[in-house]
């Protein structure tokens, strides 16, 4: 009763607000209450393509589990406490991931399927592990591969050669390696039966090839392009070399080192084949090699009588005739000496700072020890310092000038007596005439700089306070006396 009175007693404006304060508590606790038994949502799979966010979704309905997606479809969230049980038991079904299905396609074979579904579905098979052993590679998102293999058959040859390609799309901002594309290559080569590793193709997701095809002639000779390739390597190679050598001496980005190599690709196979002796001989020249064939043969009287010239004959009551063969050693040789040796090396450093000529000297003998300089082939190390090349305009044209200035005086005095002098002094008086001219530059410009501001002070003059109030005061006594009438005695 007492609350109901009091309520009658309050204001109106009072009672709004008790109304709107209860309403305003209730929604928080209930707020407070949804969130505090809301269920959190975690990652389950991340940055996942659609075909294989489809297979994930339609296995999460099956399973009866609840989850979200976010990120246009790409992430799919599943409550905290089934994170990990979920993640386990999509991986246990198998589930057709990244587009591929591998040799678990074999798990319910038909006893029905035919020899061609088979050879497709073994096909379909290997495409699908080697996709997923590419998609473990840390740079690429996303691959395929494609494998063109020959039909085969018991009394059919296949002549064309097996071949394979794989597209991959990297992730943004990744390259692959040349080392990471070989790797690639080699590992279709000794997954897929009788495919080289040149007759793979890797192709990135903008259509460009990442491979270089690797042409050979009958020989064995490289293309044009792996012999740019090789002399390429082979040049960064010794230009780090030396570029190390220069940072630990002179530190980081204080000198610049070029080497440029001319390599040797020609390759050349020599055969050298040669007999052997007989080892052991008897003094009486009995052969003494190795016996591979004897064959002996008895004639009778009768038989030896018409014996062929050359053999000898028997006697009446006949006679026995040997054939041996020997067989001495043989030795065959085959030199293929290697190419891509250094045939001319030609190495140039620029160090910033500026170098003696024992310095200049010294950086030359280590950067030859460095780089395995060899004279005898013509190799040649240029050191210079930028100090060289980097000489100021203004600086070059007056020192230019004041050694004409120098050169003309000495010419003008032409004396016998001031030769010995002029060369003797040449470099001081050069020194002396640049200094010359800077101190003249620097005075014309401070004289200049006086004369203009002179010229400012004397054009804007002022007054002092004095003539200021004066001038004032005239100024004004000027306006306050009126002007006389036009008269006859009136000024003009």
């Amino acid at each position: 009763m007492a609350m109901m009175e009091t309520w009658k007693t309050m204001a109106p404006r009072a009672r709004a607000g008790i109304v709107a304060g209860c309403v305003l508590i209730a929604g928080f606790a209930l707020a407070l209450g949804l969130w505090a038994y809301r269920a959190d949502y975690q990652v389950l799979f991340a940055d996942v393509a659609p075909a294989d966010a489809a297979a994930m979704t339609a296995e999460l309905d099956r399973m009866k589990t609840p989850y979200q997606l976010a990120d246009g479809g790409n992430t799919i969230l599943v409550p905290k406490d089934l994170v990990y049980k979920t993640r386990l038991q999509l991986m246990g079904k198998e589930l057709p991931l990244h587009g591929a299905v591998g040799f678990e396609v074999f798990n319910n074979a038909d006893f029905g399927m035919t020899e061609f579904v088979q050879k497709v579905n073994y096909l379909r098979a290997i495409q699908g592990e080697l996709t997923r052993t590419i998609l473990s590679i840390e740079d690429i998102q996303a691959a395929r591969v494609h494998l063109a293999l020959p039909e085969q058959g018991l009394f059919k040859k296949a002549i064309a050669k097996p071949k394979a390609s794989v597209t991959l799309t990297m992730k943004n901002g990744r390259v692959l390696a040349p080392e990471q594309v070989a790797g690639i290559q080699r590992l279709v080569a000794a997954s897929v039966p009788d495919i080289a590793s040149a007759d793979v193709t890797v192709l990135n997701q903008h259509g460009v090839a990442l491979t270089r095809p690797v042409q050979a002639d009958a020989a064995g000779e490289q293309s044009g392009t792996a012999q740019l390739d090789t002399k390429r390597s082979t040049e960064e190679y010794l230009a780090k070399k030396v570029t190390q050598v220069l940072e630990r001496t002179f530190g980081p980005g204080e000198a610049v080192a070029s080497v440029d190599v001319a390599l040797n690709l020609d390759q050349s196979k020599v055969t050298t084949e040669e007999v052997l002796p007989a080892k052991g001989g008897a003094a009486d020249g009995v052969p003494a090699g190795v016996v591979v064939r004897e064959r002996q043969t008895t004639r009778d009287g009768a038989a030896a009588l018409g014996a062929p010239a050359g053999v000898p004959k028997a006697g009446a009551g006949g006679g026995t005739t040997t054939e041996s063969d020997y067989q001495v050693g043989r030795r065959v040789e085959h030199l293929v000496p290697a190419s891509g040796t250094v045939r001319r090396m030609t190495i140039a450093v620029l160090v910033r700072q500026p170098l003696r000529e024992d310095q200049v000297e010294k950086l030359k003998e280590v950067v030859s020890l460095a780089v395995g300089f060899n004279s005898a082939r013509g190799d040649a190390v240029v050191v210079h310092s930028m100090d060289q090349f980097a000489a100021p305009v203004g600086m070059r044209n007056a020192a230019d000038a004041a050694t004409a200035a120098v050169d003309a005086n000495a010419a003008a005095a032409g004396s016998p007596a001031a030769a010995p002098a002029q060369a003797a002094g040449a470099g001081p008086l050069r020194v002396a005439g640049v200094l010359a001219a800077v101190l003249a530059a620097i005075t014309l410009t401070l004289l200049a700089y006086h004369t203009a501001r002179g010229r400012r002070r004397r054009a804007v003059a002022r007054l002092d306070p004095a003539a200021r109030q004066q001038l004032l005061q005239d100024i004004r006594t000027w306006i306050a006396t009126p002007s006389a009438p036009d008269g006859p005695g009136s000024r003009p």
